[in-house]
C-alpha cells in the first residue's frame, strides 16, 4: 500500500534512523511542497534534508500532485499549513495511507475517510515484521519522542509495553 507522508513524519523517521528500512517495504510518497519544504532543511546542513534528498535521487522517494483547490480549502478549514494539506489533498479519491503526526492533519484524515497512521505505529510496524530488532525499535521511538510533539505518555506507554511482551 502506499505510504503519502507529510514533512514531520518523514522527518521524524529519518532521524531515528528508520525511514531507510520503511522505503524497502512500502512505497513512499510525497506531495512536492512537502519535499520542497523538508529539502530546504540543507540550508542549515541538517542530515535528515540530504537523506530524503537520496531516498529520492534512488526512486524510494516519489513524488505527487495534490489538489490545489482542495489543499487550499484543508488549510483555511482545519487551520495547518500546505504540506500536510497537499498531504491529504494528495490522498483524497485514492488507495493510500496517510503518514502523519500533525494533529490537525490527523483530523483531516479522519473528516475525509482516509487510512491514517502516525510514525509510532510505522516504527512498531517495522519491529513486529521483524525489520528492525528491539534494541533499534527501542532508539527509535526515544529519538522521535525527543525530537516530535507526542502526547506526554504515549511514547513511554509504547516502551512499556515492550518491555513487558518481552518478560
Amino acid at each position: 500500500m502506499k505510504l503519502v507522508m507529510d514533512a514531520c513524519t518523514a522527518i521524524l523517521l529519518a532521524k531515528s534512523s528508520v525511514i531507510e528500512t520503511l522505503a524497502d517495504t512500502r512505497e513512499l510518497i510525497m506531495t512536492e511542497s512537502v519535499y520542497n519544504e523538508i529539502i530546504k532543511g540543507k540550508e542549515k546542513m541538517l542530515e535528515d534534508s540530504f537523506l530524503i534528498e537520496n531516498l529520492k535521487i534512488d526512486k524510494k522517494i516519489k513524488l505527487t500532485n495534490d489538489n490545489k483547490n482542495i489543499t487550499k480549502k484543508l488549510m483555511k478549514d482545519f487551520n495547518m499549513g500546505e504540506g500536510e494539506a497537499s498531504t491529504i489533498s494528495s490522498g483524497i479519491g485514492k488507495k493510500c495511507i496517510i503518514a502523519t503526526d500533525n494533529l490537525q492533519g490527523r483530523k483531516a484524515s479522519k473528516v475525509n475517510n482516509l487510512s491514517l497512521v502516525g510514525s509510532p505505529e510505522l516504527i512498531m510496524d517495522l519491529f513486529k515484521t521483524k525489520r528492525i530488532n528491539l534494541d533499534k525499535t527501542k532508539i527509535a521511538l526515544k529519538k522521535i519522542k525527543e525530537e516530535g510533539w507526542f502526547e506526554n505518555n504515549l511514547i513511554e506507554r509504547i516502551l512499556e509495553d515492550l518491555e513487558n511482551e518481552r518478560s
